[in-house]
């Protein structure tokens, strides 16, 4: 009867461990479970933080890319509107200074045409007239001077006609296409009539014509 009786009393407390122990194992595995899907949630929120990170460092890195390619193309456009303005005007320049050759080139016939003898001295009084002095020294070149020389009285004629006497003499030879260069006797003041120095005093303002007249209407 002893046995049973402590047989019998020692099952209830068996089963209470048991379950007690149950108990336990069940809150672990719970509190595990919490702590394993926490962990994962962050986890999530790293990695989506991180990707959003990315992206963003994406948009940016390409966002500064093409400002910088429009940059780019904007300095490689810059440069070549301006090398074909500076193409265009050489090729300008290059017509400009044909056109005055060309001029030129007519000049130069001009004085082999009988017409050019009246006007050799027509120039001649002028030049004489724009000096202003009473001793003047007139230069040519050598077939010009030839002409000039036989014309003295003419000259002095035309220049008699502002009521001014002036003493004309004739220097050496000059190395030009045709016109005159006409000083004072003592070389310090003169006046440049040839065709060179024609083109050359009004090179700007025939530029500017010519250059009106050829690209009338260009950009």
């Amino acid at each position: 009867m002893y046995r049973r009786s402590v047989e019998g009393s020692t099952l209830p407390a068996e089963k209470g461990a048991k379950l007690l122990a149950e108990d336990i194992l069940k809150e672990a595995e719970e509190k595990a479970a919490a702590i394993i899907k926490e962990a994962k949630e962050q986890a999530n929120a790293i990695i989506d933080a991180a990707r959003i990170n990315a992206e963003e460092e994406e948009k940016r890195k390409l966002a500064e890319a093409t400002a910088k390619g429009q940059q780019i193309y904007r300095e490689i456009l810059a440069q070549a509107k301006v090398e074909a303005k500076k193409e265009i005007l050489k090729k300008k320049e290059l017509l400009i200074k044909e056109a005055f050759k060309e001029a030129e080139e007519r000049l130069r016939k001009h004085s082999l045409a009988a017409e050019y003898k009246e006007d050799l001295i027509r120039i001649t009084v002028n030049a004489c007239k724009k000096l202003d002095a009473t001793d003047v020294v007139i230069t040519a070149n050598q077939r010009d001077l030839k002409t000039l020389k036989s014309s003295k009285e003419t000259i002095e004629r035309e220049l008699e006609r502002g009521n001014r006497k002036i003493k004309i003499s004739f220097g050496e030879p000059i190395q030009t296409a045709g016109g005159v260069r006409v000083k004072t006797a003592d070389g310090r003041i003169e006046v440049d009539e040839t065709f060179e120095g024609i083109i050359q005093k009004q090179f700007e303002l025939l530029r500017v014509k010519v250059a009106k007249i050829l690209f009338e209407g260009s950009q």
